[in-house]
């Protein structure tokens, strides 16, 4: 594979709408003094507890609580969830939603396969091809 399947833009594109942004254990402290907050106030602000994970909220607008008008505003400690986009399961299994997903976000190579993307996740992961 010469050219990326994925390249992020830093769109945001990514950062809208409801859905499972968490932040797993030992990321709330970072993310928090980014902010100059202390843990319990960036939680109170940020997140909703649910079975003992941080759910980051979104606003009225659907997008996250922590995108600011110059993109991600704790983007040095985004949550791991945030850093594997796009590399997530249903795209890595579904040919289908992978071409979805080519349609929503500027980081794709509109001419990438799904084999190149696959190729690309398994080059920055340390596997060999299957």
């Amino acid at each position: 594979m010469s050219q990326s399947a994925f390249e992020c833009q830093r769109c945001s594109q990514c950062c809208h709408g409801e859905g499972g942004i968490t932040l797993e254990a030992g990321e709330v402290p970072a993310a928090a003094a980014l902010l100059g907050l202390s843990e319990q106030e960036f939680t109170a602000a940020y997140c909703d507890l649910k079975l003992d994970i941080y759910h980051i909220r979104v606003n009225q607008d659907g997008d996250c609580a922590l995108l600011g008008p110059d993109g991600c505003r704790i983007h040095q400690a985004k949550p791991r969830i945030c850093q594997r986009w796009p590399f997530f399961a249903a795209l890595l299994r579904d040919p289908g939603a992978f071409e979805e997903a080519k349609l929503s976000c500027p980081g794709f190579r509109l001419t990438a396969s799904h084999q190149d993307f696959l190729e690309q996740y398994r080059a920055e992961n340390g596997e060999k091809d299957r």
